[in-house]
């Protein structure tokens, strides 16, 4: 089950990031060959554009936030409950 969690949800942030990607070098504002981008810039370029565009942050943005989010405290909730507190009780 946490397996499965974990899997739909990152999936689902892979794809909404690929959405961002796509966004900003379809419009020229990323470079596709730099070698080792900074993530942190790529989320603050697509919101900055988004945001001017439209007055809102893009969508894709709140998904790929929500389903990286669901992935990372899953795993911590799984660990936390697997292992840690076993060993306490």
């Amino acid at each position: 089950m946490i397996l499965t969690v974990m899997g739909v949800a990152v999936v689902i942030a892979a794809g909404s990031f690929s959405i961002i990607a796509r966004y900003l070098f379809d419009r020229g504002l990323a470079d596709r060959n730099t070698p080792a981008p900074n993530i942190i810039d790529l989320y603050k370029t697509y919101m900055a554009h988004t945001k001017q565009q439209t007055g809102r942050i893009g969508v894709a943005f709140w998904v790929h936030s929500v389903s990286a989010g669901i992935f990372i405290s899953t795993g911590v909730f799984y660990t936390i409950g697997r292992f840690i507190l076993p060993r306490i009780f």
